[in-house]
């Protein structure tokens, strides 16, 4: 039923357009368009250029068809597979290398994801992709008091970057605001604990590492989501006024760093030549202790070896070593030794006593006792001079 139609049943009614669909008064003259006429011209439109047909007005105006009827069910399917293909590819998106996308449905927080395609329902679920890979640079350089109250102008460079998406989103209002307060606050925190002269001479790095571990534990109280890749101690300089001193002590630092150097590098070329002549001096007194302590044994030995017999008669085994101790002896000479008890007469043979020397066919015998008669037989050399008993009998028929 038409809106400014009277009776509301006769869609022929020609009068309908001309009242006023709320108040059913004629319109005025010279008023806005009908609303109506122009969503009928729409529709027309439409369903010419879908069932490429034209509508009919022949007869008088009458009621467009209803474009279900102009272009069809299987037009409708189309438009309507054609929407949903469209919203589908709207949801579509990728996450590059080193990034992440934060989603969020109707504007809370739902998940994370990574690198790779994704899709999310559009209108329905958002996404903001931050780029973990991305190395920022903050520089930041004030005046500020050290531990023995001298004002130092110190800079640094802060580096930085993305670790946590999530939190550097929603974690604070600004991280990079975050990150400048906790610079100047740890900055002046450890200038404030150290030493003028170590800030410009030795105690750089300290500084840096110190700096760079307080500004690391701020951020992770506030969850910035912000990570500090490096922080740098680009200057430090002293006052104007005490600059030149200053510069001297530095110059006098590099002059000690200098020497130090140089006698480790002698150390360096000293060392390896005392310890190798301490390791020789070392193996030859091993050497030495070894062939001692060997030589000992050696000699020991044979005293070791007559130990059970000892024990068993010592007065036979003293006589006996004592005899073959005195061999020994008397085997080199050639003095004849002979018992001055009796009157027997004996032979020397004097000839061959001038004549070898030292090397007379006949040993040298030596009486034995009668208590070591029951020993083996000892046999002196062949080249000993031989010795007569008082019995007259010769010492080498006797075996000894």
């Amino acid at each position: 039923m038409a809106w400014n139609t009277p009776g509301g049943d006769s869609p022929s009614n020609n009068n309908k357009g001309d009242k006023d669909p709320w108040t059913g008064k004629p319109k005025p003259a010279g008023g806005p368009p009908d609303l109506e006429q122009i969503i009928r011209k729409y529709y027309a439109a439409l369903m010419q250029l879908l069932s490429k047909k034209k509508v009919s007005n022949a007869g008088g105006p009458s009621e467009p068809a209803s474009p279900i009827n102009g272009i069809g069910l299987t037009g409708v399917w189309i438009i309507v597979g054609l929407i949903v293909a469209a919203w589908v590819l709207w949801g579509i998106y990728i996450v590059g290398p080193g990034k992440q996308g934060v989603v969020l449905r109707f504007g809370k927080y739902v998940g994370t994801v990574l690198p790779g395609p994704h899709w999310i329902p559009p209108l329905i679920d958002s996404v903001y992709i931050v780029n973990q890979d991305l190395i920022s640079r903050y520089p930041y350089d004030a005046e500020m008091l050290t531990k023995d109250e001298n004002i130092v102008s110190v800079a640094v460079a802060v580096q930085y970057r993305v670790d946590d998406a999530k939190a550097y989103l929603f974690g604070v209002v600004h991280p990079e605001e975050s990150l400048k307060q906790a610079t100047a606050s740890a900055l002046r925190q450890v200038i404030g604990q150290t030493n003028l002269t170590q800030i410009l001479t030795s105690g750089r790095e300290q500084v840096r590492q110190q700096v760079q571990d307080q500004i690391t534990k701020i951020l992770a109280r506030y969850s910035t989501g912000l990570l500090i890749t490096d922080v740098a101690l680009q200057s430090a300089k002293a006052p104007d006024e005490v600059k030149e001193a200053f510069d001297d002590a530095i110059k006098a630092q590099e002059d000690e760093q200098r020497y130090e150097n140089q006698a480790q590098t002698y150390a360096m070329q000293v060392e390896p030549i005392a310890k190798g002549q301490a390791q020789r001096l070392l193996a030859d007194a091993r050497g030495y202790q070894q062939q001692v302590v060997l030589q000992a044994q050696a000699e020991v030995s044979p005293f070791v070896a007559l130990l059970p017999a000892y024990k068993k008669d010592p007065q036979v085994m003293r006589e006996r070593m004592y005899l073959e101790t005195l061999e020994k002896v008397l085997s080199g000479t050639s003095k004849v030794l002979m018992d001055n008890k009796g009157n027997n007469m004996f032979y020397l043979p004097l000839d061959k006593m001038l004549s070898g020397g030292g090397e007379n066919e006949n040993p040298v015998t030596v009486p034995v006792p009668a208590a070591a008669a029951n020993l083996n037989p000892v046999t002196t050399p062949a080249n000993t001079p031989g010795l007569t008993r008082p019995d007259g009998t010769n010492t080498t028929q006797g075996g000894y």
